[in-house]
């Protein structure tokens, strides 16, 4: 009981729209009508600034973060429960009742999930190892202007390296099913973003 309880409040945690909501805000524009039509931190880099995009994606990833944080520290789940309740979180983002249950991809939230889980199994290491990541999802960001893009080259390395600090099955396990669902659910989305992000951004690297 104590767990379903847990799963809708990470979900309705996930599902509100902070992009949606910085599109509004900012530009006074629904992101769902423009550019990929994903009501994502991604959208909002391509359609209103940097700035904005920052700002949403930061919002996005909170919230992944968040819900899990509260749900840690009230009732102290363990990081494989953890890692299946952001996956609920995450698909909250995706099925946001709040905008008719055609939400965006879930990457900034992903990514928000995957940090607090990294921090609780990890400690002090969790450092180093979200360092190891975030530079080069940074970098990856920065070229391709898409979370969606820069998460799905680096997701499926985590497992791997995870196993190998913790040599947990249950949390690999967990972890895999993580990035398979992200992956699936980023397809469509993926398409989208690369081919924008070439076309925009990456093409000028690959200019004689």
């Amino acid at each position: 009981m104590k767990f379903i309880g847990a799963a809708l409040f990470a979900f309705f945690m996930g599902a509100v729209p902070y992009s949606y909501i910085v599109g509004r805000v900012t530009k006074h524009i629904d992101i769902r009508e423009y550019g990929s039509k994903n009501p994502g931190a991604g959208n909002v880099f391509h359609l209103v600034s940097w700035r904005a995009g920052t700002i949403a994606l930061i919002l996005d990833a909170g919230k992944g973060l968040l819900a899990l944080y509260i749900l840690w520290y009230f009732f102290k789940f363990t990081p494989v429960q953890l890692t299946y309740l952001g996956m609920i979180a995450v698909l909250g983002h995706v099925l946001s009742p709040f905008l008719q249950f055609k939400g965006g991809k879930g990457a900034a939230t992903a990514g928000g999930v995957l940090i607090f889980v990294i921090s609780i199994v990890l400690g002090t290491r969790a450092i180093a190892f979200l360092i190891y990541f975030i530079i080069p999802w940074v970098i990856l960001l920065v070229l391709t202007h898409s979370q969606v893009v820069s998460l799905a080259i680096l997701l499926p390395f985590l497992p791997v390296v995870m196993w190998f600090m913790t040599r947990d099955i249950k949390l690999t396990i967990a972890l895999i099913l993580f990035s398979l669902l992200i992956e699936l659910l980023g397809v469509g989305s993926l398409r989208r973003e690369w081919r924008a992000s070439y076309e925009k951004y990456l093409k000028r690297y690959f200019k004689k």
